[in-house]
Order: structure tokens, then C-alpha cells, then sequence
């Protein structure tokens, strides 16, 4: 299936696809795969505690896998300026300036959406992550 799919599937605005990203396939097979091989990997959690302790995490490894991790963000100033705040003309070309650039980022963003106000930028992470491995990263992430 398209990635293109998979991002609407969850975004059902009028994103526009970067370069590239419209083209990628993902294998509905060897996402399953993965998916089985992920799981072997981490463990299943024990049964549910309600302690603070590490098994309090129990419910979440339980559920093992995550699917489709996607990431939005919302840019809505340039420098010091909000783009609400711009003249229509400098506004436009800030807008082209950063849509040109979406592409140095290291993880490569798979769409964007140009609004009044701000430009929407959507990166597909990841098809298949561990949970435990999702919240760590988010912890990391959060700091």
C-alpha cells in the first residue's frame, strides 16, 4: 500500500506530498513480518499492577506494537515574526522559503499544508515501533 494511504488515513486536510514521498510503497507483508519479529523481540508485559513500579508498565508492553507513528508540526513564525503578522507578499515568500527547505531536515517530512497562518509539516516515523521503545524515545524526546 502507498504511504500516501497511510498518512491520509489520519490527516484529512489538504496536505501536500513531498518529493519522493508520494512514491513510497510499503509492503503489507513484510510489515507483517516485522510486526511478528518486533514482537519476538520485546516481550509481553506481566499481568497489570497498579504499583509505580516498572510492571506498572505492563498494560502498554502488552500491547507491544505501534503502527503508523506520525508526527505533525505547526510552524507559525519566521524569526520573530508570526506569519499572521506579515504582510500577504512577505508572508508568501517566507512560506516558499521554508517549503524549500523542509528537505534539510535529517528525518525528511512527507507532506506539508500551507494555512493562513501557518504551515503544517507531517513526517511518517515509523510503520511498526515498540511500545517501550516509543516511550523511551519520548521521554528523550520531552527533555
Amino acid at each position: 500500500m502507498m504511504l500516501k494511504h497511510y498518512v491520509k488515513k489520519y490527516y484529512k486536510r489538504n496536505l501536500i506530498f513531498t518529493e519522493g514521498s508520494e512514491s513510497i510503497i510499503l509492503d503489507s507483508t513484510k510489515l507483517a513480518a516485522w510486526e511478528e519479529e518486533t514482537m519476538r523481540q520485546y516481550p509481553f508485559g506481566d499481568d497489570y499492577s497498579n504499583a509505580d513500579t516498572e510492571s506498572s508498565f505492563a498494560v502498554l508492553d502488552n500491547v507491544n506494537t505501534l503502527k503508523n507513528l506520525m508526527a505533525f508540526a505547526e510552524i507559525t513564525r519566521y524569526k520573530q515574526t508570526l506569519l499572521s503578522n506579515m504582510e500577504k507578499e512577505e508572508r508568501n515568500e517566507v512560506t516558499a522559503k521554508i517549503i524549500n527547505n523542509l528537505d534539510k531536515f535529517e528525518v525528511k517530512p512527507v507532506g506539508y499544508e500551507i494555512t493562513e497562518n501557518s504551515i503544517i509539516v507531517a513526517w511518517y516515523l515509523n510503520p511498526i515501533i515498540n511500545t517501550f521503545t516509543f516511550s523511551n524515545q519520548s521521554i528523550w524526546l520531552a527533555q
